[in-house]
């Protein structure tokens, strides 16, 4: 297994690749190994933290920890684009399943590709960010980022 560790203007992030396929992208407080990467998922990482809206749509995942459910949980996730969120009963709704958004919220919490799954996009429907498996603090500061959160 390939990792990295990139310096971010948030903190660290930790790129795992195995096979050539994206398995994993964590928000950590690891030191960084590098202050840019390398590869394509390290370019386009540099690009969103840059302000650039990726979509991360032709990176090559590795989802086969993740059940069916998930996997649908996390397409409809992706489709969020970048500066807007959606809340875990809209994509409930996407995938044709409207009563499931505690089920949501669970899958989004395995999620094991963080950014380029970006469960930060969804939140309550009260208002309220909802959960974060990093720490709301990430979530806050990724809504920041892409200036959906001015407080």
């Amino acid at each position: 297994m390939e990792r990295q560790v990139l310096a971010t203007p948030l903190g660290g992030v930790e790129v795992l690749k195995e096979n050539g396929r994206l398995k994993a992208v964590r928000l950590t407080r690891a030191r960084p190994t590098r202050r840019s990467g390398s590869g394509r998922i390290a370019r386009e990482l540099d690009r969103y933290f840059s302000g650039e809206p990726v979509r991360f749509e032709d990176l090559e995942l590795d989802l086969s920890d993740s059940t069916e459910f998930e996997k649908s949980v996390y397409r409809a996730t992706r489709a969020i684009p970048f500066g807007n969120v959606a809340t875990y009963g809209q994509i409930a709704k996407a995938i044709g399943n409207p009563k499931a958004a505690r089920a949501v919220g669970q899958a989004l919490g395995n999620n094991p590709i963080a950014i380029v799954i970006p469960c930060h996009r969804v939140v309550a429907g009260d208002g309220g960010l909802g959960g974060f498996t990093g720490g709301l603090h990430w979530k806050r500061r990724l809504l920041r980022h892409e200036g959906v959160l001015h407080w």
